[in-house]
This record gives C-alpha cells, sequence and structure tokens, in this order.
C-alpha cells in the first residue's frame, strides 16, 4: 500500500488498522458472540490460515486432535481482490477500458486461481492496484468493509458446525444439506447481531455491508460457473447445496422483524454487483463460444485434477 499509494496511506495508519482488522481479532469476535446468542463457549478450537491452495474454509475436527477452523491464506487474497475488481467494474461500467480490463481479471481469479489454486502472483497484483487507482480510497474501503463481513460470517459459519455438533443435532442422509443451511443461518444471525449492537469506535462490521455473505455466495456461483463454461466440470457436493439455494436461505434470514438495519446504502452496493456479475457470465459464455478463451483453458491440467481426485 505505501509503494503503490503514498498519499492515501501513512504507516501508523496502516499499521492501526491492521491491529482492529485481523483473522484472529475476528475470530475472538465471533467466539464472544457464540457464548452471548447461544450459550456456546468455544475453547478448543484454533485458527489456522496456511495455504493449501483451495479458497474454501473448514472446520476439522476429528475427536481426538485438537480442532481448528481453516481460512486459507488463498481464501483471503482471493476474496478481497475479487471484491476490489467488481466493485471498480460496477462504479465504470460505461468505461471500456475499464469494462474489459475488469472481466480479464474476474477471469483470470476464477480460472487460474479458484480452479487451480494458484495465488496471485506480483505481476498479477501490480495490474489490480494500477486499475483501482484512481478510485483507491473508495474502492479499497467497500472491498475491505465487505471483506471483513465476509470473514466474520466464514468464521461464524464453521463454528455453527462445532455448536451443532455439540447440541447434538442430527441430519437425514437423504438431506445432508440441511446442515449447511443451518450453519449459515446461525452465521448470518452472528453477522447481523454485530453489526446492530456495535457502534461508534467499537464499530467492527459496517451496516452497509449486510449484504456481503450474499456476494460471498455469488463469488463461488461465478467459480462453478467459469468451470462449467471452460471445462464442463459440474459443482456437486450433496454436503453443500448450490450458492443460489444457500444464497436464498440467507435473504429468508435478513428479511426477519428482529433484524433492524439501514438497508438502502447496502442494497444500492449490492445491485450495481450483481449488474456486473451478471455480465462476467454473458461475457464468458460469448467469449467461449467465439473461441476467445482457448488460450486459456488448461484442459489436461484440469484432467489430471480430476482423476487425482477420483
Amino acid at each position: 500500500m505505501l509503494q503503490y499509494f503514498p498519499d492515501f496511506f501513512t504507516e501508523e495508519q496502516l499499521r492501526n488498522n491492521m491491529q482492529h482488522y485481523n483473522l484472529s481479532r475476528m475470530f475472538e469476535l465471533v467466539k464472544q458472540y457464540f457464548e452471548k446468542e447461544y450459550g456456546y463457549k468455544v475453547d478448543d478450537i484454533t485458527l489456522s490460515n496456511r495455504y493449501q491452495h483451495t479458497i474454501n474454509s473448514y472446520i476439522y475436527d476429528d475427536k481426538e486432535n485438537p480442532a481448528f477452523i481453516h481460512i486459507d491464506e488463498l481464501f483471503e487474497s482471493t476474496v478481497i481482490s475479487f471484491l476490489l475488481v467488481m466493485f471498480k467494474w460496477s462504479k465504470d461500467f460505461d468505461n471500456l477500458d475499464v469494462y474489459s480490463e475488469c472481466f480479464r481479471y474476474t477471469l483470470f481469479l476464477m480460472n487460474e486461481v479458484c480452479i487451480f489454486g494458484n495465488m496471485q502472483g506480483q505481476y498479477a497484483n501490480d495490474v489490480l492496484l494500477h486499475l483501482v487507482t484512481g478510485d483507491m480510497s473508495e474502492i479499497l474501503q467497500l472491498a475491505e468493509d465487505c471483506y471483513w463481513t465476509i470473514v466474520v460470517f466464514s468464521l461464524a459459519h464453521e463454528v455453527a458446525h462445532a455448536y451443532l455438533a455439540d447440541i447434538g443435532k442430527h441430519y437425514s442422509e437423504k438431506h445432508p444439506e440441511k446442515e449447511e443451511f443451518d450453519a449459515d443461518m446461525i452465521a448470518y444471525h452472528i453477522v447481523l447481531k454485530i453489526m446492530m449492537e456495535n457502534s461508534g469506535e467499537n464499530k467492527i462490521l459496517e451496516e452497509y455491508t449486510y449484504l456481503a455473505p450474499m456476494m460471498y455466495m455469488d463469488f463461488f456461483d461465478l467459480y462453478y460457473y467459469t468451470d462449467r463454461v471452460l471445462y464442463k466440470s459440474w459443482f456437486y457436493d450433496p454436503e453443500h447445496p448450490l450458492p443460489i439455494e444457500r444464497k436464498n436461505r440467507l435473504f429468508a434470514v435478513v428479511d426477519k422483524d428482529e433484524y433492524e438495519l439501514d438497508t438502502v446504502e447496502g442494497n444500492h452496493l449490492y445491485g450495481g454487483f450483481l449488474d456486473v456479475y451478471d455480465e462476467y457470465k454473458d461475457q464468458l459464455l460469448l467469449k467461449m463460444e467465439r473461441g476467445k478463451l482457448d488460450k486459456i483453458i488448461h484442459m489436461d491440467k484440469r484432467n489430471m485434477m480430476r482423476g487425482a481426485r477420483e
């Protein structure tokens, strides 16, 4: 940040921001709210974020070794980059140069990073930072605020799995996906309560980011959609419902009367996000049909990944 935007940030500002917003602090916040809202004390779950070439988060608990929640380093870098480029694209949608660069970078994130698990290199970071330079203060703030809401949601979702197991919640083999819906519901409740109950200097999550968990579901939907268009690979996991199904359940949660949020700014932000979300899908399919994406398709590598899973 200091290298690329010396006029926007000081070293002291960045250090203070890192103390206020970091994975460990967010995890502690989630644990506090689980005890407050559900009477569930989280003492024996640790946090891991080592690079494992995946954008997924998960909880590992074999009942013998110490349980831990994993938020991959790739998840961290990919989600914030995704939000930056999507908000930039939405803001300057009518600028053809920006439109083109944002589509290309989103495709890079979906293909090289999400599908193949490759961490963005220095060149990719340079391209992204150059793309958002003119709107750095505005775009970065939007992306960062939404990012931390997504992080809290992801952490709370994984803790929710441990909570559901602790209270003896059982799920039918015919409907194992219901556990994911329940974990989402609990996680979103935690997110919304944090937004509503913390204000002023104690504010952690901004109310206008209340739809960021939906953006997170859209992120995965674009990932699976890109894989389907480029490699004819269909997402299937009986324990994990489709992102669109999870998103619809989240909307049902936030519509409850117990959540009182100022939603105007958040609705506007998500509306612009959905415009470029739809545009990406349309352009990806169109360019694929016209053979313009042949150079970025790594079919042999994708087939090797499929073989390794099988």
